[in-house]
C-alpha cells in the first residue's frame, strides 16, 4: 500500500462511526503529517482472510472533489483503503495515541467509558 498519493489531499473529512466530526483538516502541515504516518506505517497491512474490520475513527483524504483514500484507527488496528481493496495491521498503543494526536480530535475509546 502505497499513501505517497495523501500528499495530494487538500483536505481531510475526520469520521467517528462513519459520520463527519469537527472541521475539515485543511493544514498542508496535518496532512502531511498524516500521509507520512501512513506511509511510515504501511509495512503489515493485508487483506484480512476472515473479516474486514471497520474503524471508528477514520480520515478520508479528498484532492478536490476526487477521493484519495483514507486511513483508520480502532482499540489496536489500523485500516486503509483506496487502492482497491480494504487492508488492516495490527497498532501498537503509543502508534495509536499518536495518530490520534495527529488528526486532532479526542480518543473515541477515552470518551466512550
Amino acid at each position: 500500500m502505497h499513501f505517497e498519493r495523501f500528499r495530494e489531499a487538500d483536505r481531510a473529512v475526520v469520521t467517528l462511526d462513519s459520520r463527519a466530526i469537527g472541521p475539515e483538516i485543511r493544514s498542508q502541515d496535518t496532512l502531511h503529517a498524516l500521509a507520512d504516518f501512513a506511509q511510515a506505517h504501511s509495512t503489515g497491512l493485508g487483506v484480512p482472510l476472515v473479516w474486514t474490520p471497520w474503524p471508528r475513527l477514520r480520515v478520508d483524504f479528498f484532492s478536490g472533489t476526487r477521493f484519495l483514500g483514507d486511513f483508520g484507527v480502532d482499540t489496536n488496528f489500523l485500516s486503509a483503503q483506496g487502492c482497491g481493496y480494504f487492508q488492516s495491521r495490527h497498532v501498537s498503543t503509543a502508534d495509536r495515541r499518536r495518530l490520534i494526536a495527529l488528526i486532532g480530535v479526542a480518543d473515541p475509546e477515552a470518551t466512550a467509558r
